[in-house]
């Protein structure tokens, strides 16, 4: 098959030409159609466990998300503890927008299992910090779990 192969190991191959030298790579990803978007999803590789939320897929911590989670309960702990007045504060000391921040701080209200499961790389394919900015996040516990849980469908 050419272009595209279904399955395989991350390779390269390298061909001389006459102008030069022509290198392929080829890095086996499955694309997943998640609503709107299309979303890349790493295959399974040896020695990388399998995320119970997407059987057959690894396990893989969003680092953009756990920063951003990291960045909330740090601010979250900034104004409980009245070191910063408030959110305004906050945001132009951070010199991060107001929206952006609240948008930020919801994710310090996030169910401690849900953020235990971002942390462990267990998340369905699109939970992202992209999804916390674009969408509500209601501040029950239980209503999270449902508005995420229906994201593994």
């Amino acid at each position: 098959m050419r272009g595209m192969e279904q399955t395989g190991q991350a390779r390269s191959n390298t061909a001389k030409l006459e102008h030069g030298i022509k290198l392929t790579t080829f890095i086996p990803v499955r694309f997943v159609r998640h609503k709107a978007r299309k979303v890349v999803v790493e295959p399974t590789t040896p020695g990388r466990m399998a995320s119970p939320m997407n059987l057959g897929q690894p396990m893989s911590v969003d680092a953009n998300l756990m920063a951003a989670l990291a960045k909330a309960f740090f601010w979250q702990e900034l104004i409980d503890s009245g070191r910063v007045k408030n959110m305004t504060e906050l945001a132009k000391a951070e010199k991060v927008g107001l929206a952006r921040m609240q948008k930020m701080l919801k994710l310090a209200r996030l169910a401690p299992d849900i953020v235990e499961d971002i942390a462990r790389g267990r998340q369905p394919v699109g939970l992202s910090l992209l999804f916390f900015v674009e969408n509500p996040l209601p501040d029950d516990w239980n209503a999270q779990r449902d508005v995420i849980g229906g994201l593994a469908k």
